[in-house]
This record gives structure tokens, sequence and C-alpha cells, in this order.
């Protein structure tokens, strides 16, 4: 239930990989089970409660400056009788004590009373100090491990917000004992055989890809399930390239052209593309095209459907043999003929077209050679062009050493090395890059880039780099998820980047990148890989993390296009998350019953009145089965937050297109008038007249629905004229109710702020970068191609000089103040329709 689709179809599936992959994959999951339960209940409570903290101790200055003294005060609560009664002390402690220190000093304020004698005290703080915790007052969260108070998210959050802390002090076996013991079985067909033919399973002879002594060709035969109107095309024809990620590895090659009416080609297509020099992650890309031409115009070239298939399959054999393609839908923004960012493998629905093609068949099965046979080529190569070879660990370092590279060659690669994600590189750029490739070594942040310099339709070139990433030293993971976009699908590469993430990627900061990090797994090859075996890792001995990668998997089930991979993901997590499953298929189903209103409310009581759609609401809630979903349930926003009675006279129904419904519930926690939460419901996706006020005066934007420059339009205008927004109205507010707002020292000092902000995100501008270059395949319409992404190079001004970038920035600063009034207008249309609706 909680996956969405029945498991056992998954038992039907005979595709060697997905049987393989669901049996292997166990082994992940056995083994994180038994890694949470290897302290017993101490390691069992790090998983279901993990601490939830701050990658770094050290507090930003503007945090600090809000200290007294390096000191903060602690509200602590006890509860002292069956009935729930409470007892409270404030301490005065150093920020960055640990939690032990706290409970510590709890003890000494409790016992003071008792009027114990310096031994007596020090005794009784020794026995009861390891037998409390302590609790978050209001939700689930604990401060289990000896970080510095101040590093856990909820103290630094209060101490930014000048809030007191409010904390309760638990004994620890009470917490333990309500964890269960979590058992793993192994399911009946981890004990299947594998259906891989045996050489696949590399048991039957097969010969080396590099022992072949041809170029590639591909035959195609027939289309079947081609719709087109016949009147407005004149011919079909099917445009093929082998790729590797985005780059083509030869030039494409399209078949003859044919009536649409017979889609049959029975034509061989040859390469210029030698068989030895194919790389593991090759790739041959095609589609289904129209070509429509009149007398006298351009020929109109058009993609009518698309698919992609590895040419090595997961056990590195080379495809052969006839095929039958069902190719995919084109996607929205597709501005080429081929989509070699798309998936590889056929499309599921049956009635889609269907392509069939013909791969040369060898005497023996042809498979990718091992990587001892890839070491001793680049030795070869290497001793053929050097002298040297790399059978010796550690040596493309000294080749780096002995050959001297002179100092404007060393500036020029720094200078490449330091340059953003989407500029770009020129060949002779990559020629350089390439002949000083060992002293790359040296610079490890320069890989990306070195990477977009081999020729990856040259085995020498691509084992030489195999062999160089051997010795190449760890990067950050900020750097490391770069090589886990399209643009690099080669599969030692992308280990190397996930051997960094496991190195070097806290907890914290892989929740941050977690949505990207699911995002990319649509990049891999094969189902089972490094990343697959990390995330699905770290999400079963981490239940924080686990709960959002079960959602990020879980919110695209519905894309065919990788229902099955994120299936598969899915079944081993709920395979082994223990005790947690119960809590996320109370998830789903409450949020089925929304999703099923909110239907409702749009499509079959959109033209009713409001309080026709609120009698509607009301009386849908009060329903047995609705009660019992959507009361006394794990929040799916926050794992910490439990959602208990559903407080029908609070909700209501939100007057934007969406119709969404907006909800409230008592929290449940014996202490949670203690927690102060703001539950900002973020309810449209929009515009600019989204902007939201809080009793304190802060400002914050409830919509992103538009970016990267997509502008809404009215009657075919852009609502947004302006490049942020900055009206009269803010500025009188900045400064404090003067009417000359810009000439006050509170609009200067404003000024500042934003011009130091604007700096800061574009030190960073390679990880924004970065991160929307993952989310590509996510299918916003928003987020399409590079182009998309090539705003944020214009926005932050990445090609000029500081100086120039802060110039820019400042006149489009000046632009949002003086085009305002665009803002103004757009905010009274908004007023106007939202008074009508209510």
């Amino acid at each position: 239930f909680a996956i969405g689709m029945p498991v056992c179809e998954f038992d039907m599936v005979k595709d060697p990989e997905v049987q393989d992959f669901r049996k292997n994959i166990l082994n992940v999951c056995k083994d994180a089970v038994e890694l949470r339960d290897a302290n017993g209940p101490i390691s069992r409570a790090l998983y279901v409660y993990p601490p939830n903290v701050e990658s770094s101790s050290e507090l930003p200055k503007h945090i600090e400056s809000k200290l007294d003294k390096g000191q903060i005060i602690v509200v602590i609560w006890v509860i002292v009788s069956p009935n729930n009664e409470k007892q409270k002390y404030s301490l005065k402690i150093n920020h960055d004590c640990v939690p032990e220190h706290v409970i510590a000093e709890a003890i000494r304020k409790k016992t003071r009373s008792m009027l114990l004698s310096n031994e007596q005290l020090k005794l009784c703080v020794l026995e009861y100090q390891g037998k409390y915790i302590l609790k978050v007052c209001g939700c689930d969260e604990y401060l289990l491990e000896k970080y510095p108070l101040s590093q856990y998210k909820y103290i630094r959050s209060c101490i930014t917000l000048g809030r007191m802390p409010n904390l309760m002090l638990m004994a620890k076996d009470s917490l333990y004992n309500q964890i269960p013991v979590d058992t793993f079985t192994m399911p009946s067909y981890s004990r299947r055989i594998s259906t891989a033919t045996p050489y696949m399973n590399g048991e039957a002879s097969a010969k080396s890809l590099w022992a072949i002594n041809s170029s590639l060709r591909i035959r195609i035969l027939c289309a079947t399930y081609v719709n087109v109107n016949i009147r407005d095309i004149d011919k079909i024809y099917v445009r093929t390239g082998i790729y590797h990620g985005v780059e083509p590895l030869c030039d494409n090659v399209n078949t003859l052209r044919v009536p649409c009416s017979n889609p049959r080609w029975n034509e061989w297509l040859l390469y210029d593309m030698y068989i030895p020099d194919l790389p593991r992650a090759a790739r041959l890309c095609l589609s289904i095209c129209s070509v429509k031409g009149r007398k006298g115009a351009k020929e109109e070239h058009c993609p009518l459907a698309w698919g992609n298939i590895n040419l090595f399959d997961y056990t590195d054999t080379l495809v052969s043999g006839k095929m039958a393609l069902n190719l995919w839908p084109v996607p929205h923004g597709l501005e080429d003929l081929l989509n070699p960012i798309g998936v590889t493998g056929s499309n599921p629905n049956k009635e889609t077209p269907c392509l069939e093609l013909e791969f040369d068949c060898f005497s023996s099965p042809v498979k990718f050679p091992d990587m001892p046979t890839i070491e001793d080529h680049a030795n070869k190569v290497l001793e053929r062009e050097m002298g040297y070879n790399y059978s010796h660990s550690g040596l493309a370092s000294r080749i780096a050493r002995d050959n001297e590279v002179r100092e404007s060659d060393k500036e020029q690669l720094k200078a490449i090395s330091a340059r953003d994600p989407l500029s770009e590189i020129t060949e002779q750029e990559k020629e350089f890059l390439w002949s000083h490739r060992h002293y790359c070594l040296n610079t490890p942040e320069i890989l990306p880039k070195l990477l977009l310099a081999v020729k990856w339709n040259s085995r020498d070139d691509v084992a030489q780099m195999y062999c160089l990433l051997k010795d190449w030293p760890a990067i950050r993971p900020e750097q490391a998820m770069e090589l886990l976009d399209f643009n690099y699908p080669d599969r030692v590469v992308r280990s190397f980047a996930v051997t960094c993430l496991e190195k070097y990627l806290t907890d914290d900061k892989l929740s941050q990148y977690l949505i990207q990090l699911v995002q990319v797994l649509k990049y891999e090859q094969y189902l089972d890989n490094l990343l697959v075996r990390f995330l699905l890792k770290k999400a079963l001995t981490n239940q924080r993390i686990g709960h959002f990668f079960f959602w990020h998997l879980k919110s695209e089930m519905h894309n065919k296009t990788v229902s099955q991979r994120f299936g598969l993901l899915l079944e081993s997590y709920c395979r082994a998350c223990g005790m947690y499953l119960k809590h996320l298929s109370r998830q789903v189903e409450a949020m089925e019953k929304l999703i099923n209103l909110t239907d409702i409310l749009k499509q079959e009581k959109k033209d009713e009145p409001h309080k026709v759609q609120m009698k509607f609401l009301v009386e849908q809630m009060k329903r047995p089965d609705f009660m019992d979903a959507l009361q006394g349930f794990t929040s799916p926003l926050n794992p910490a937050h439990q959602l208990g009675t559903l407080r029908l006279e609070e909700c209501r129904i939100m007057s934007s297109a969406k119709r969404p419904l907006w909800l409230n519930w008592e929290n449940p926690d014996i202490m949670s008038e203690m927690l102060f939460l703001n539950n900002e419901i973020i309810f449209k996706n929009g515009d600019g007249d989204n902007i939201m006020v809080k009793d304190n005066g802060q400002l914050f934007h409830i919509d992103f629905g538009h970016f990267l420059d997509h502008k809404k339009k009215k009657f075919g205008y852009k609502r947004e004229r302006v490049p942020f927004v900055l009206t009269q109205d803010f500025l009188i507010v900045i400064s404090k109710g003067m009417q000359e707002c810009t000439k006050t020292r509170d609009f200067e000092r404003f000024q500042e702020m934003c011009y130091k902000a604007y700096l800061a995100i574009r030190q960073h501008a390679n990880l924004f970068i970065n991160l929307f270059s993952m989310m590509l395949g996510s299918g916003m319409p928003e987020l399409q191609s590079f182009d998309d992404i090539a705003y944020i190079r214009k926005t932050l001004a990445l090609e000029k000089s500081e100086q120039e970038a802060l110039e820019y920035f400042m006149k489009q600063m000046n632009d949002a103040h003086h085009g305002g009034w665009t803002t103004k207008v757009d905010w009274i249309f908004h007023t106007i329709k939202q008074r009508a609706l209510n």
C-alpha cells in the first residue's frame, strides 16, 4: 500500500536485471538493519531519533552576537506526577556544553532543596546523569549525542529568534522501551537462482570488446503504431546517434525517408565508431521524425517519439540481435530531434510507437574489458608516449612531479578550474587540459573540467583516465555532486563521486541535497549502482533521511519513466525500515484522502459558491473513514511532528486555482504548549503577489512556481516586469515611515545588506548551478534545459569581475525600485480578484 503498487508485480517481471537487483540489494538492507542494532537500544534510538544538528559546531557571527557572554538560558521541564504535573528549572549555561552537562546542571538545581554535601551531590549527579535524556518539548526530537548544545538545530533556532529553549528531562529507559526491536526477514526470492544467461555471469566463453575489428552498425527494420496526420506530413525517417551523456561520439545517422503509411526500412546504418573504442556508458539514441516541406519553403523536421538503448547491459555485455523498442512521447521543450538525457529502455505502454531494430551478432557474446585489462592497456599507451607506466601505485602523481609545468600554464589551469560549470571549454583548452592531466592531480577540484576533455570515443584516453582516478584525491561533496549529473554517465567516474560523498557528506548536508541526489538516480545506467546503495544505506540508518527518501521516491511513482526504478527502491526501503512502515502507510492513506478531496473541489465543485464548498468539505471530513485517516499520524512534512485531532472549525478552502486546503491539527504531545511552531503552509504556486508578512514584520515569499525568468502573463503581457519586488510601500516600511525613504540611513543599511547577500550568493554560484543541473530531469516546466539554468549565470554576472557584478546588481535594484508601479498595479488587480472570490 505504501509503495502504491502490489510488490507481486515485481515477481512477474522476467527481466534478469530486475530480478538480480531485488536479490542483491537485500544485502544492503540486511547490513543496515544489523548496523542500527549493533549497540542494542542505543543504536536503535539513534536510528529512530537521529540528532537534528547543523554540520558545523561553529556559530555564525550574527547568531553568536545574540548570546550573553557565550551563554544561553534553557528551561528544563520535569514531569513530577502520574497525571503529568510539571515543574520547570531555568539554567544559564555555556552554549557549547553537551546535553550531559545540561542534565547534570538540572540534577544539581533539582536537588538544591535537599541540602546535600558536595560529595553527596557529586555522587547523585554521577548516579542519575546517565539515566536521563533531553527531549524537545512538543515534538519527537531528542538530544541523544554529545554535540555542543548550540549545534542542535532547535537550540540554534531559539537563539536566532531570541526565545528560550524548552527541553524535557525524561528517563532514558522510557524512550528505549518504546522502540521495538526490528527483525529483517529475507524474502523467498532471495534464494532464487539468477535467470541471467551463463555468458552474462561470465561463466561461458565470451569475446573481449577489444578483439572485435569492425565499426558499429545497426539495422532499422520497421515501426508500428506511428500515429500521424497524413495530410500534414510528407514522410518519416529514423534519426539515430551514439552518445556518451550529452556528447555525440560520432556523427548522427538517418534512415531514408519513407511514407508514414508504411514505415519499413530494413536499412543498415553504419557509424564512424570503431567498436573497441565504445565507452562503457555508450547509448544509442533514436527518434522517429516527420518531415514536412512545401515547394520553395524550408523543410520542417519534428520528432514524433524517442527512445534510448544502453549498448552494454548490466553485465557488461554488448547488445546483439533483434529488439523491439516502445518509444516515449516527446517532452515539452525538447529542442533537438534526439533526447540523449532521456531514460533508456522500453516504454511499458505497449500502445506507443514501436521501433524494431537489429544489432550485429558475433560468434560469441562480446564483453567490455575488466579493469586489469584496461590498466594494462593504459600502461602500454603511457609507455609509448612518455616511457612511464601506471603499474605502481601513486605513479601518476610522480609523473606530475617529474614533469615541470610553467607558471603561466599553472595560472591557466587555475583559471579554467575556477570557471562555473556552464562555461564552455574550447577544443584548444581541452587539449591543454589533457596534456597536463597528471599535473591536474595537484588541483583536485579541476576534475569535472578534465573529464570533459577526455575523448570518450578513444579507449586510449578512457583507460588513462581510469588509472588517474585511482590516484585522484577526494573532492568536496558539493564538487563531487557535479559528477552525478547527465554530463558524466561513466560508472567509474560516478563511483568516485559517491566515494567522496561517503567520505565527507554529513547527514545534515545529505538531507539538504537529498532531493537532487534522488533526481540524479535517473541518470544512472543500471538499477544497481553505488549511489543507490549509498542512499539506501543512509535511509535505513537514519529514519529522518529515510522519511524524506521515501517521499521523494513516492512522489514520482506516477512517472512511467522511473516508476520501475523507484518502485524497486521503495520496496527495498519498506522491507527494512522497521515499524516506521506503519507510519508511512498512515501518511500515504491521509495524503490520498486529501488528494481525492481537492480533486473533487477543483473539478466538480469549482463553480459552486464558497459556502457550498465549505459545507461539502466539513461533511467529507466528518465521515468516519476521513476522521480515521486524517487524525493521529506523523506529519509527512516533518516526521518529528505528530498530527492529533483535526480542528474542523479552523479548516478552510483557499481561493487559489489549485483549491488547496488549510488544515489545522491539535498537537498531541503533553508539552505541546512549550513548542513555538509557525505552521506556514505553502498553498499556491504563483507570482509576486504572494508575499506575506509575519506578526514581527518579517517578509517571506510563499510562491516559487515561476522562476528562472519564467514570468506570468495576462492577456499576452508579462505581469511582472521588474527583476524583483521593491515597491515604494516596502521602502517606506524600511525607512520607518519617512517619505524620502531613499535618503535615510536605514535604506542605506538595507542596500548594503542586499549587496553583501548578492555577493555571498555569487560566491556559491557553482553550487547553485550544480543543484539546478541535477534537477533537469525533474520535469518542471521552468527547468527543461541548460538555457534555463543560464539565467543564473546572467543574474549573478559570472563573466564579470566582482565589482562589475555589484554594479550590475545595483542597476537591477534601481530598476526594481523605479519600476515598482507595475507591481503595484498587479497587486491592485490581485486584491480586486481576492475580494470578489471572498
